[in-house]
């Protein structure tokens, strides 16, 4: 049953992640009205489905209403990627709140699923906290709801899993409101983490993995992350640049104990399908598809036996030396 206390709704957002959450509330029969970006996904769920749609503008509040036009509103925003302005903030009666995709508050800031990815956490979670003004991530928490982070998940599923998480999360919180409000709690600064963006120039070194180097639980999550911006870690074969297109942990303990023995970090050997590569601190990962330079994606079994039949040592050279690999990472904090 909907929440007695709610029945209308301004939300604010554009990506797949703010769609997941508007396109519930809008199936839950909410009154909405969405601010957005042109042709964005929400803007185009906003025209075919009638919902009424603004455009961010943070000089004045949104369809050039007045504050008492927003009484009885409750305001949500969801990976929106600006700061919401104040006077919008007061300006409705039921108050503000984001919907954040961490357990708050660990990774406050525009980046928390790459962080989570990256740093192989096992656990993450949505927040729901009050939107404050001119404060990112900074609110009380009035819901929270942890999640495993499944370890096969690739990036781009693990975007689609916390979309509809966010939407189940939003959902619970509206429908009984009243009770999340009158239980907020203060976030814990001792355990704030920030989550920041991560610039194209700090992406682009991140994805030059080097297995003599990296672990390959470190190169699985670097690629998990790559994979949420549509990017692939890369490495040198034969003087050309591989990108590593499908990644995949190994779980097979014979597997792990015969390139643990047989192989040098970088060597690789075909097995099932897949190619085994050893990395640093004698572990092992998995490659199954990979591109090289205009050429189409290869399967591990193509790749193996169009490039590697003639070569006695098959070994994924990294892109830069290991000095340059040194600073490239150091740079973008890595």
């Amino acid at each position: 049953m909907r929440g007695r206390c709610v029945q209308n709704i301004l939300m604010y957002g554009t990506d797949t992640l703010s769609l997941a959450v508007l396109s519930r509330l809008h199936r839950l029969g909410y009154d909405l009205l969405s601010v957005t970006k042109p042709k964005s996904p929400v803007h185009n769920y906003c025209k075919h489905h009638g919902i009424p749609v603004d455009m961010f503008d943070k000089s004045v509040l949104p369809f050039g209403r007045k504050k008492s036009d927003f009484a009885g509103y409750l305001g949500i925003v969801a990976s929106f990627g600006h700061m919401i302005p104040g006077r919008v903030i007061r300006s409705m009666e039921l108050g503000f709140v984001n919907i954040h995709p961490s357990l708050l508050p660990k990774y406050q800031g525009a980046a928390p699923l790459p962080h989570t990815l990256l740093n192989g956490d096992t656990e993450y979670g949505v927040t729901v906290l009050e939107a404050l003004p001119r404060s990112y991530d900074k609110g009380r928490i009035l819901r929270q709801t942890p999640l495993p982070v499944p370890e096969t998940m690739s990036g781009s599923q693990f975007w689609n899993y916390t979309a509809e998480n966010m939407a189940d999360t939003t959902g619970m919180f509206v429908e009984r409101y009243e009770e999340h409000m009158s239980a907020a709690q203060q976030q814990d600064d001792n355990f704030a983490s920030p989550a920041p963006r991560i610039n194209k120039k700090q992406l682009r070194l991140l994805s030059r993995i080097c297995p003599h180097v990296q672990t390959a639980h470190q190169i699985y999550n670097i690629s998990r992350c790559l994979d949420l911006y549509n990017l692939s870690a890369v490495c040198s074969w034969q003087d050309r640049t591989l990108k590593l297109k499908s990644v995949v942990p190994i779980t097979d303990t014979h597997v792990q104990e015969l390139a643990r023995t047989r192989l040098r970090p970088g060597q690789f050997v075909l097995w099932e399908g897949m190619l085994v590569v050893k990395c640093a601190g004698d572990t092992v990962l998995g490659v199954t598809s990979m591109v090289l330079p205009f050429k189409p994606v290869l399967t591990a079994d193509q790749f193996y036996r169009d490039h590697c039949n003639n070569r006695v040592e098959k070994v994924f050279r990294m892109v830069y030396s290991p000095s340059e690999w040194g600073l490239q990472h150091r740079q973008c904090g890595r």
